[in-house]
C-alpha cells in the first residue's frame, strides 16, 4: 500500500471513529433523557405545550395534583417522560401531604433542578445557576402570593384530613390552586427562556 492509499485509509478510519463517537454520544443522551424507554413503550417524544401555564392548569384540574401538573408540563423540555414526571412528583402535592411547601413550587423546583442542576460532584457553576433560578422563582412567587406554604396559601391545615376537607368544601382546589399552578408556570416560562 503506497502512502496515498494509507492516507485515504486513515481518513476513512477517522471518519468511522467520528461517526461511532457521535452515535455513542447520541445514544447516551437519549438513554439519559429516557427517550429509549419511551420509544420502547410505543410512546414517541412529547411536544412541549404551546401555552404552558394553561396546560399546567388544565393538568391540575384533571388530576388535582399541583406538583405533577407543573413537572409534567415541562417534562419534554428537561428530557423526562410524562410518566416519570408524574411518578417523581406524585408525593409533593398538598405540601408533600403535610401542608408544607406548595406542590406547584416544588414542581417548579424539580424543573429547575432538571434543567440546571449539577450532574457531577463539585460543579459550583451549576449550583450557582440552579440556586439563582430558585431564588428568582421564590422572589416572584412571593411577590405574587406573599407565601409559599400550601397550608398558608389556602388558610387551612393541609396536613390533616379535616384541613383537606375544609379546602375542598370551600372550593379552594378549583378557585385558588389553579392560580398558584399558573403562577408557577408563568414564572418558569420567564426563567427558562
Amino acid at each position: 500500500m503506497d502512502s496515498t492509499q494509507k492516507q485515504i485509509a486513515c481518513r476513512s478510519c477517522d471518519q468511522n471513529r467520528r461517526r461511532l463517537l457521535k452515535l455513542s454520544a447520541a445514544g447516551g443522551a437519549a438513554l439519559a433523557a429516557g427517550a429509549v424507554s419511551a420509544l420502547a413503550a410505543g410512546k414517541g417524544p412529547t411536544a412541549l405545550p404551546a401555552n404552558r401555564p394553561q396546560h399546567a392548569v388544565d393538568r391540575f384540574l384533571a388530576s388535582m395534583n399541583c406538583s405533577q401538573a407543573v413537572l409534567e408540563t415541562y417534562a419534554p423540555m428537561v428530557g423526562l417522560s410524562t410518566d416519570n414526571a408524574r411518578r417523581v412528583s406524585a408525593a409533593f402535592a398538598g405540601g408533600m401531604g403535610m401542608g408544607e411547601e406548595c406542590g406547584a413550587v416544588t414542581g417548579a423546583f424539580m424543573v429547575i433542578g432538571l434543567k440546571y442542576g449539577k450532574t457531577v460532584d463539585r460543579n459550583s457553576r451549576a449550583d450557582k445557576k440552579t440556586f439563582a433560578a430558585v431564588a428568582r422563582f421564590m422572589e416572584e412567587f412571593k411577590k405574587r402570593h406573599q407565601k409559599t406554604g400550601c397550608s398558608e396559601l389556602l388558610g387551612t391545615d393541609m396536613g390533616t384530613p379535616e384541613g383537606v376537607k375544609e379546602a375542598a368544601d370551600k372550593g379552594l382546589f378549583t378557585s385558588a390552586c389553579p392560580g398558584y399552578v399558573r403562577s408557577a408556570a408563568e414564572i418558569l416560562d420567564d426563567i427558562m427562556a
